[in-house]
């Protein structure tokens, strides 16, 4: 919108004033002067002869009054004082005319284009001295720098001028992003202190409860020290806490006192059969006997007195002892010279001598006699650095044949089971004895070495051994069974060839199941197995826990068919193969 200060475009006569439209209250005429010049006519002074004689000359009618605009700084927009930001400026202005002839001679068709630039000059060094966010502050810097009035050379003064300042979009959009940013930090610092004080609450709260707990620990060990922590005293604390698990405590409480008698009674039975293999190989004489059984076996040796075998002939002539110092078996006749050994797989065994006039003397008596078959199965498991990534999976297995035997008695009463490791050396982790679910497992732990001849020497001693105890109990024993895992080859080069080959010749020679896993030479694991085609192997490049879960297989298996067969009276021996295992010549 425009303003022009000059009623008409163009000069009138001075007696048409009265048509021009919108004539203001307050306005000036302007008369041009013929010599150039300009004459303002003064209403308040004016004579009956000047209006006479000036109603036909030529005028321009100046508006007098005064002018209040308002507009919105858009083409000149003021920069801040980065100059990457602009403020919206809106400027509210008041203008008179001062001098009537100036804004003739100016002529300006809008006044406001005289008006404008000369604030914006004015405003804009003044708004360049603040960021973009200090519009207010701007703002009052430039209202306090115009001094009012401000004559303008077309002949105006600025009477009035307010200035508002504030970001425009792109600004007010930069601020806000900023601002938000701003709360967003310090909300997240607020909430970051308020957890990490939740947090040291809820520790220092730990801390306390764990205080109390260890102090309550260790009052009641405090307590407990004088107390015997046996299993029995133990399932009476139990019981003393609990008496609703009247049922259970007496329960375990009978079961663990079965599983004492038995283990007393084992090791009794082991003791016995270790005396007769000594007496029978010459180890001991019968003069011996007394400081044995009173010296070396004590309370165990009040169960020698029937079991102890008589003395041979030859033992008898060459150590002759006083009748009273014999066990009771011991004061009758010299007996003859002892028969032919027996076949050692199947049948009862006849007793090693004969009483005098033919009679034969009374066998032994048996301890835990039973009228099944017995399968021995040996399980020797390769525990040195090369099975070391599989030894969980190895005692998983034995825990996995446990369950077997346990949940099928009639299987688990032909077998006896014995488990062996090797690294270094050779360890017995498991006597020969018969599974259930108080049968103790062994935990593995790997070892350092891989040698092949401590492991036949040891089985070389226990199968004879444990082989003639078992034909004490059973009317028929199998041929024992190893099941052997072997992951490294050998570091006792060819000495454990010699060990095996003797255990291969001796009449107790067992079976050999030789599995072999990871990156052992299988011509190694044939020759281990006995007969050959006992010989089975992983893939070398399967995982060794996958191959560890394979040999549980096959063990669990093959022990399975050979506890069944035990019971029906038979020794056959057949390999259930899982799939992942194959003989050694599909291997090769």
């Amino acid at each position: 919108m425009t303003v022009s200060l000059i009623l008409n475009n163009r000069p009138v006569s001075r007696g048409q004033l009265a048509t021009l439209p919108n004539l203001p209250p307050n306005f000036a005429v302007v008369y041009p002067l013929d010599g150039g010049g300009w004459e303002v006519e003064s209403p308040k002074h004016r004579t009956m002869t000047q209006r006479w004689l000036g109603k036909n000359k030529l005028c321009y009618v100046v508006d007098l009054g005064d002018h209040r605009r308002t507009a919105k700084l858009t083409k000149t927009p003021l920069t801040c004082k980065d100059q990457a930001h602009r403020f919206e400026a809106t400027i509210d202005v008041g203008f008179r005319v001062h001098d009537p002839v100036a804004v003739v001679r100016s002529n300006l068709p809008d006044v406001l284009s005289a008006v404008y630039p000369h604030l914006v000059s004015k405003i804009r060094p003044h708004a360049a001295q603040f960021a973009i966010e200090e519009a207010f502050e701007a703002q009052a810097r430039i209202n306090g720098a115009l001094a009012l009035p401000i004559p303008l050379p077309e002949g105006m003064t600025l009477y009035y001028c307010d200035v508002q300042l504030e970001p425009d979009q792109a600004a007010r959009e930069f601020i806000r992003s900023r601002t938000k940013a701003g709360r967003d930090s310090e909300m997240g610092r607020m909430q970051h202190k308020a957890a990490v004080g939740n947090t040291r609450h809820q520790e220092t709260i730990k801390d306390i409860e764990q205080e109390a707990r260890i102090e309550r620990d260790k009052r009641e060990r405090a307590a407990l020290a004088s107390v015997q922590l046996d299993f029995r005293s133990l399932v009476l604390e139990h019981l003393a806490k609990h008496p609703d698990d009247t049922e259970k405590a007496m329960d375990l409480l009978m079961r663990w006192e079965e599983g004492r008698q038995l283990r007393a009674l084992d090791q009794e039975q082991r003791q016995v059969e270790m005396v007769r293999y000594m007496i029978d190989k010459g180890i001991v004489r019968e003069v011996d006997l007394p400081g044995l059984r009173e010296g070396v076996l004590g309370p165990s040796a009040s169960v020698f007195g029937g079991m102890l075998p008589p003395a041979t002939g030859a033992l008898a002539q060459t150590a002759p002892v006083a009748p009273q110092s014999l066990p009771p078996v011991a004061r009758t006749a010299p007996p003859a010279p002892q028969p032919p050994a027996t076949p050692p797989w199947g049948g009862t065994r006849p007793d090693a001598a004969q009483r005098s006039g033919g009679t034969p003397s009374a066998p032994p008596p048996d301890i835990r006699p039973t009228t099944v078959g017995l399968a021995p199965v040996y399980v020797v498991l390769d525990t040195s650095a090369s099975a070391a990534g599989c030894v969980t999976e190895l005692r998983d297995s034995l825990r996995s044949l446990q369950t077997l035997l346990a949940n099928s008695p009639d299987v688990a009463s032909a077998v006896r089971l014995s488990v062996l490791t090797f690294s270094d050396t050779a360890d017995v982790r498991m006597p020969l004895t018969q599974v259930s679910w108080q049968t103790g497992v062994p935990d593995l732990q790997a070892g350092n070495g891989c040698r092949y001849e401590p492991i036949f020497r040891r089985l070389l001693e226990l199968v004879p051994l444990e082989t003639e105890r078992l034909k004490q109990q059973a009317p028929r024993v199998n041929r024992p069974t190893v099941f052997l895992l072997a992951a490294g080859d050998p570091e006792d080069g060819g000495q454990w060839q010699a060990a095996h080959q003797q255990l291969m010749q001796h009449q107790y020679r067992p079976n050999i199941v030789a599995c072999g896993i990871g990156a052992i030479n299988r011509r190694t694991v044939a020759r281990i197995a006995s007969p050959a085609e006992f010989a089975v192997a992983a893939n070398a490049h399967a995982d060794l826990a996958e191959s560890a879960a394979q040999f549980s297989m096959l063990l669990q298996n093959t022990v399975l068919h050979l506890g069944r067969s035990a019971v029906a009276g038979s020794s056959e021996l057949r390999l259930e193969r899982p799939q992942g295992l194959s003989p050694i010549e599909d291997v090769e």
